[in-house]
């Protein structure tokens, strides 16, 4: 996990790497502060289960 700098972003993101160091993940903490509805709207939720 690569933690950006939250001042340069005006927030928190977190980038997941796996053992390659490819990008598997990205986590924008406040979304919806952040990033457009209709990207939040397209977005798919991992930490959710649909039970």
């Amino acid at each position: 996990m690569y933690p950006c700098d939250p001042v340069k972003v005006d927030g928190m993101i977190n980038l997941d790497f796996d053992e390659a160091g490819r990008l598997i993940g990205i986590e924008v903490l406040a979304a919806r502060c952040k990033l457009p509805r209709w990207l939040l709207d397209a977005a798919e939720r991992l930490d959710v289960d649909d039970e």
